[in-house]
């Protein structure tokens, strides 16, 4: 019976929604990894529809996270100090706490 309820917890947990942070720091990794990155690549690597994530975005630019350059007439960002700084903060605080950072989804 304490099986079942494990099984049950874990995977009400593996369910839960993602918050506004986590969202921030999946976008942030995104744009590291791919050292320039558009929005729509932004977005499909982490399975969000192109609106949320431009408003995510933006808010990440408006708070010095993120940063717009132009690139032959598109606008890609780039990860500014204050956004590695985010990260940091962000693995050693799921570290602490034990919340699993999942890996973006590149190449789409």
């Amino acid at each position: 019976m304490s099986e079942e309820i494990t099984k049950k917890k874990r995977k009400r947990r593996e369910l839960q929604k993602r918050t506004r942070y986590d969202i921030y720091a999946e976008l942030l990794r995104v744009v590291y990894i791919w050292g320039e990155c558009p929005l729509t690549r932004a977005a499909r690597s982490t399975n969000m529809p192109v609106d949320r994530a431009k408003e995510s975005i933006t808010e990440l630019v408006g708070r010095g996270l993120l940063e717009e350059d132009d690139d032959d007439g598109m606008t890609v960002f780039k990860v500014t100090v204050r956004g590695h700084q985010y990260l940091e903060l962000y693995k050693r605080l799921a570290g602490l706490v034990g919340i699993p950072i999942p890996e973006p989804i590149i190449g789409m």
